[in-house]
């Protein structure tokens, strides 16, 4: 079994979209809009913010990671093509996920029957070093307060806590790695 780790590419916009409605626990039904905004290089989902993990060349999973400076932007952009039924006023309020100087981690996936055998660590690796080459101080990502068997991952891999943050009415830890 041959393993790769690379920045996506265009053709690699299904398996995207796929990692963000898996993170967001959506349905889908939803993918094709989710394709749409992956494919748009303005987006915070898009297929130029991805890493891709192939299994024998076959796309199993991807993890979405973006310099934080460009944050603000991103989400405007993505919010406005994915939600745009939301209520703008409350989505303003919504605190940022993502800060100047740090490689944000946004979402990450791998297909069911390719867990386990260490993909999600490969790409978090393959994503630090991104962020450390692109300048950033540190990645960070959240981690949902009520799964302390995925804080222990990342923590395992080197993450630390340092804050706490509400999103979209759900408790997050704030982990970054600065190693």
């Amino acid at each position: 079994m041959n393993i790769e780790i690379r920045d996506a590419k265009i053709e690699d916009v299904e398996i995207v979209a796929w990692t963000v409605l898996t993170a967001l626990d959506m349905e889908t039904d939803e993918m094709k809009k989710f394709i749409d905004s992956c494919s748009d290089e303005s987006t915070m989902y898009s297929w130029k913010n991805s890493i891709v993990a192939l299994v024998d060349g076959v796309a199993v999973g991807s993890l979405i990671a973006y310099d934080g400076r460009s944050y603000l932007q991103l989400r405007h952009r993505t919010w406005d093509s994915l939600w745009d039924d939301m209520d703008k006023d409350y989505l303003s309020k919504v605190e940022a996920e993502a800060r100047d100087g740090e490689f944000y981690l946004d979402s990450m996936a791998i297909r069911p029957e390719y867990r386990g055998m260490g993909i999600g660590r490969m790409l978090i690796e393959y994503a630090i070093e991104k962020g450390k080459r692109l300048g950033c101080a540190y990645s960070s990502l959240l981690v949902d307060k009520d799964k302390p068997k995925l804080e222990a991952y990342y923590q395992a891999m080197g993450f630390e806590r340092f804050g706490e943050m509400e999103f979209f009415g759900h408790d997050y830890y704030r982990m970054r790695y600065a190693k």
